[in-house]
């Protein structure tokens, strides 16, 4: 996903004043968690959307996304963007409604293209609250 920028035209996200709020605009945001198999830090850019003060994540392929599985059985993470860092506890998102609202937000700031290329799978999605 990283060597992906998106060129389309998206609405400014604005929460001044709220934590994070220095990360709304930025395509991607860092995601460090620990890989169950050996023990040992990861960090990977993923996408993301805000929303009502919680931060989404839509596993790549849902299920089946390695970095999804470690961080469902360590039930923590650490997300980074612009200087600002937030150690988290997910909230992992089953609902089928609740996802495809989270879907659609990527959608308006990614593009339904890259959605739809880069997220085959939507069975599953994070929320950590801001």
């Amino acid at each position: 996903m990283s060597r992906v920028k998106s060129q389309l035209p998206h609405k400014p996200l604005r929460m001044a004043g709220k934590p994070g709020a220095d990360i709304l605009n930025e395509e991607e945001i860092q995601v460090t968690y620990v890989r169950q198999r050996t023990g040992r830090s990861r960090t990977i850019p993923v996408w993301f959307t805000v929303n009502e003060g919680r931060l989404e994540l839509l596993p790549m392929h849902g299920l089946r996304t390695k970095w999804f599985t470690d961080v469902q059985k360590s039930g923590s993470l650490e997300l980074e963007a612009k200087g600002w860092k937030k150690e988290a506890s997910p909230v992992v998102v089953r609902n089928l409604q609740a996802i495809e609202r989270i879907r659609e937000r990527f959608a308006v700031k990614y593009g339904e293209g890259n959605v739809r290329k880069y997220y085959p799978t939507q069975d599953v999605a994070l929320e950590i609250a801001l």
